[in-house]
């Protein structure tokens, strides 16, 4: 797809000077969404996605992880990249364990209102 796409942005006078920007930027979307649903990612397949040559692509996903854009090592004997579970952030599990506390306290007061006439 980013082959079709680089076509398209080449024959725009407009969009040419734009082609690298826009191509990092598909290629962090593209992998990243491999990232979300996949565990294990063949290296050679997402180089294809990429429209990298497989050194090329392994270089790249080597620097988002130096970057700590990405948790994952590089598994070189099986090729692929292997996503690594990152610990529960505290602050995500605070938000999630009180993301309807205003609406249980509405319900809670509603009801000690109800019990009260």
């Amino acid at each position: 797809e980013l082959q079709r796409c680089e076509q398209v942005c080449q024959s725009d006078c407009f969009l040419r000077a734009h082609w690298n920007e826009f191509q990092e930027h598909a290629r962090l979307h593209i992998f990243e969404s491999y990232c979300r649903i996949h565990q294990c990612i063949n290296i050679e397949m997402i180089s294809s996605r990429l429209n990298m040559e497989v050194e090329e692509a392994e270089l790249w996903i080597v620097k988002l992880i130096q970057n700590a854009k990405l948790e994952a090592r590089i598994d070189s004997e099986k090729s692929r990249v292997v996503m690594t579970k990152a610990p529960p952030n505290v602050y995500q599990q605070v938000i999630e364990k009180t993301k309807n506390l205003a609406f249980r306290s509405t319900m809670l007061v509603s009801n000690m209102e109800k019990e009260k006439r």
